[in-house]
């Protein structure tokens, strides 16, 4: 069995096209743990019709509807990691409509390879209604992922008890929670396999709760990169000889996330993020590459993080 987690927060009018996709899951058992966070809106009935209508015309299927008062995605999804039954776990958003096969091509491949983790792309939807294949790198390297945010919430489909000790979310963050997750699972090292094709409508919107510019989230991006940086640290000890690597690495996004900055036309919060930068591991290389990727990235040039891999 999986477990389907879905954190929702005042969603009600984009509820019904998730719902849609949910009804038509195909060749697998699924419990489906929707965990409410704090809605004011009609969110908490509507999922609860949705519950009790699948609870009573699916054999197949079942729901709950939790709750989590604790503010933040990282809470609801922890509540629903603690409570979740399946061999496998899944996290899914509450705007978003679902592979029908996806799940049970997952769990076929997970059981076969016997894997800690399958890692999937996803496709974007941007509000013009465009499909875009989400960018993944192949590899399970934690520099890939810290240069490129390589693994995204949707990207991983994760052994229950993995995930139950690696992959609990840090409810201090409410920025890059995914990214700084799944960093976590990356130093894990989990026995990970890639699942063919390209999955799901993740849909871009105005109303994202991260919203569109990189200079409206400065102290969050900064916070962020402490918690990613501290991640690393803890590796000390374990993998001494990867550790310096990572933390390079760390710098190289830290340039390029300056450059986005600064492309928004704010200087002062480029430079924050700049200067944030751990100078003390730079090599020689690193003096000449980090300016050019905040310099590039500052132009709007895309695809930079690939001159940083």
């Amino acid at each position: 069995m999986v477990s389907l987690i879905i954190p929702v927060h005042n969603r009600s009018e984009l509820l019904p096209r998730l719902f849609d996709s949910l009804r038509s899951i195909k060749d697998c058992q699924v419990e489906i743990i929707f965990v409410d966070n704090n809605s004011d809106d009609a969110t908490c009935s509507i999922v609860q019709q949705f519950v009790d209508d699948i609870n009573a015309t699916s054999t197949a299927i079942t729901a709950i509807l939790l709750h989590e008062s604790k503010p933040g995605a990282a809470a609801a999804r922890n509540c629903g990691l603690s409570q979740a039954n399946g061999e496998y776990v899944y996290f899914f958003d509450s705007d978003d409509e679902l592979s029908p096969q996806m799940l049970s091509a997952a769990q076929e491949l997970a059981i076969q390879e016997n894997a800690d983790a399958v890692a999937l792309q996803v496709n974007y939807i941007d509000p013009s209604g465009n499909v875009t294949p989400r960018h993944i790198i192949r590899s399970t390297d934690p520099r890939c992922h810290i240069v490129a945010n390589n693994f995204a919430t949707v990207s991983l489909f994760l052994r229950r008890t993995f995930a139950q000790e690696h992959a609990r979310w840090n409810e201090d963050l409410f920025y890059w929670i995914d990214f700084e997750w799944a960093l976590r699972i990356m130093l894990a090292n989990p026995k990970t396999v890639w699942l063919p094709g390209a999955w799901h409508r993740i849909y871009q919107h105005s109303n994202s709760i991260t919203g569109n510019r990189f200079a409206d989230r400065i102290d969050e991006i900064l916070t962020a990169h402490s918690a990613i940086e501290k991640d690393i640290k803890q590796e000390i000890g374990v993998r001494d000889k990867e550790v310096r690597s990572f933390l390079r690495a760390l710098n190289s996004r830290k340039a390029l996330y300056a450059g986005h900055v600064r492309h928004e036309n704010n200087r002062q919060a480029a430079h924050l993020i700049y200067n944030s930068i751990d100078r003390s591991i730079r090599t020689l290389t690193d003096k000449l590459r980090l300016p050019l990727l905040y310099r590039l990235s500052a132009w709007g040039i895309r695809g930079v993080w690939r001159l940083a891999l």
